[in-house]
């Protein structure tokens, strides 16, 4: 529960690609919602509304890096990136006429109603259907909501209310600016269900019911012995840090709250200086300090076998800063089909929130095996991670994944220092790929994307980051934004798994209802409007000019920048010259991120421009690699 609640909470502050795992949110035990009053600390405070602003944006005029700023970070070496910081009490704003309560609200009747109708049911029937599917004690709190709130709802949905005029009616929707009802499902009431009169909720129970959608309950991290567990959440949900690093390098022994499915597997988390990516000390005879799993020495040649097998074998590992595309988003379609819902699928639930919807360890940047939950995401993995790990097994654990859920470059220069790298570890091939959020808003206002002289500056800050962490003979790598142009054409007419039982639901009426509430992940191209459209695509070919422009004539001292296009829209042309259709690439929840079947594309086309264009930064083959596994095996695995 405390996963799923500080999940929610992260959900709503952020941009909105976890807006589906919100549904979940009102499953937390309806006491719990009016206990955050208990405490009022300002360090309560601090950890339940720690959200990041960029100290420079500004609704008309966007200068992000303050003079006495860029006279600290002019000498490219030993600098700190300090004009991001935490802003207390301050919300990004969660969407309009109800937000995110109001969106979950409608999805979990929808859903309820046709999980009744397809087992020929009641509306409450259906509603405790789908409590029974969830894990046991998801499930309980699940049905004792149900039985609070639910008569009110039935009342209304057996005078043929839909589930969004239901929402309305008891208060979880509301019009903000009298501009009319935002509809997800097709209208039924012609006249005002108010006249009918059935009761509605009271003030007390909706404040209840929005605490629950909305927000985490506090009070619980000040319980004795249980800050500790809200630290770990803490640094993995708000610093992108691992939940568990006892010995603070950046690593973790565990794979979960942004552990080893995200860096490279902590060998020994009681030292600091044994963690992946590290130079070697002393040929790591007496213990494996890099966890390559390659130590000791070769008593035939008297080498020490990290010496002999990896000293000037170019070794390198791999830095991906980047957004949901990177960190993998995906949310199973099954969750939101109830003709295909039972409760198997929803076995891994918490797992998969606590994750944040992202699969890391089988996307294309560091994915490192096929996934463990073939029910809810199967297919190949293949990863720029694991190619390099094979063209030198040296290589192996060093991967950092610090892609973030709605990252863009301005909170990105906040998430970057959370990288573990330091100048005296081993090279590190980045990948700085912000490749949407940019130009993705939630509004229709292309005022709120980031403008071209922002863009470069945020740019040019975490550069010279970089060159403060990053050891020599390092490169960077700048992936161009994506022109996502296309998804209106391939997608607006196809139904959304909501809507596949009774056809009521195309993609269209998905955008039209994200764009009312501003709630959705890319109102610039999610958007019946053309000239919109249009509009963000040359924005985002005008911040891909930045980035050329910075890869032609910027130069550091410890690192060489590349600028590589965006390969999806590659991936997805060659797809469709093969004879494959575009929205079987693309995720059909939230119809933006690619599938996994696409992920192993994408690897396999950047793979092939790195070697094609760039072969340098790779490093050599090693010739050991044979013996190394002959040697070592799986090296310790991941």
């Amino acid at each position: 529960l405390t996963v799923l609640g500080r999940t929610c909470q992260m959900t709503g502050n952020m941009k909105t690609d976890l807006i589906f795992l919100c549904v979940m949110c009102i499953l937390l035990p309806a006491e719990l919602g009016t206990k955050k009053i208990l405490v009022k600390s300002v360090e309560e405070t601090l950890r339940t509304n720690r959200i990041w602003k960029v100290e420079n944006i500004h609704k008309e005029s966007l200068t992000p890096v303050p003079k006495e700023h860029m006279n600290k970070i002019e000498n490219k070496s030993d600098i700190k990136v300090d004009n991001v910081k935490y802003y207390e009490n301050f919300h990004f704003k969660r969407g309009i006429n109800g937000g995110f309560p109001c969106a979950a609200c409608s999805v979990l009747l929808g859903m309820s109603d046709q999980l009744a109708d397809i087992n020929n049911g009641t509306l409450f029937s259906g509603l405790d259907l789908m409590c029974s599917y969830l894990p046991t004690e998801l499930g309980s709190q699940c049905s004792l909501l149900i039985h609070v709130f639910g008569p009110t709802v039935i009342d209304f949905f057996n005078y043929g209310s839909s589930p969004d005029e239901i929402c309305y009616e008891i208060g979880l929707c509301v019009d903000d600016n009298e501009t009319g009802m935002c509809h997800l499902f097709p209208p039924k009431q012609s006249h005002r269900l108010s006249m009918i009169q059935p009761v509605k909720l009271s003030t007390e129970q909706l404040k209840t019911i929005e605490d629950i959608l909305s927000e985490t309950f506090p009070w619980i991290c000040w319980i004795p012995g249980v800050k500790q567990i809200c630290d770990a959440f803490d640094n993995a949900f708000n610093l992108i840090l691992p939940g568990l690093d006892v010995d603070g390098d950046g690593h973790s022994p565990v794979e979960s709250l942004r552990g080893s499915l995200w860096r490279g597997k902590d060998c020994h988390d009681g030292n600091p200086e044994i963690h992946p990516g590290r130079r070697p000390y002393e040929g790591d005879i007496l213990s494996d300090t890099n966890c390559n799993g390659i130590s000791g020495v070769n008593l035939t040649s008297g080498l020490a076998y990290e010496e002999e097998l990896c000293g000037g074998s170019g070794a390198r590992g791999i830095v991906y800063i980047g957004d949901s595309v990177g960190a993998h988003f995906h949310v199973p379609p099954q969750w939101f089909s109830p003709m295909d819902m039972d409760a198997v699928m929803f076995t891994n639930l918490t797992d998969v929130i606590s994750n944040e919807a992202d699969w890391p360890d089988v996307g294309f940047a560091t994915g490192f095996r096929n996934s463990t939950m073939p029910s809810l995401i199967n297919g190949k993995t293949d990863s720029i991670y694991l190619r390099l790990r094979e063209r030198n097994r040296c290589n192996h654990r060093d991967y950092h994944n610090l892609a973030r859920n709605g990252a863009n470059s301005n909170d990105t220069l906040y998430y970057m220092q959370a990288m573990g790298r330091k100048s005296r570890d081993l090279p590190a091939i980045v990948f700085y790929s912000l490749i949407g959020n940019d130009v993705c808003t939630g509004r229709e206002n292309p005022d709120d994307m980031t403008r071209p002289e922002t863009f470069y500056q945020n740019t040019i800050t975490a550069l010279k980051f970089f060159e403060s962490r990053l050891a020599p003979e390092s490169h960077v790598i700048l992936v161009g934004l994506i022109d996502a142009g296309f998804i209106w054409d391939s997608m607006a007419n196809r139904y959304h798994p909501l809507g596949k039982y009774r056809k009521n639901i195309k993609y269209k009426d998905m955008y039209k209802w994200f764009n009312c509430m501003e709630i959705g992940p890319c109102a610039g191209w999610m958007n019946s409007n053309a000239t919109l459209r249009a509009i963000t695509s040359k924005r985002a070919m005008q911040l891909n000019k930045v980035l050329k422009n910075i890869a032609e004539k910027e130069k550091f001292d410890k690192f060489d920048i590349h600028y590589l296009e965006n390969p999806f829209k590659a991936v997805l042309d060659e797809w469709v010259a093969g004879g494959g259709e575009i929205h079987e690439l693309i995720e059909p929840v939230d119809s933006l991120h690619p599938t996994q079947a696409a992920q192993a594309l994408i690897a396999q086309h950047f793979w092939g421009q790195l070697e094609q264009n760039i072969p340098h930064v790779l490093g050599p083959v090693n010739p050991n690699n044979k013996f190394i596994e002959e040697l070592f095996g799986h090296q310790g695995g991941h």
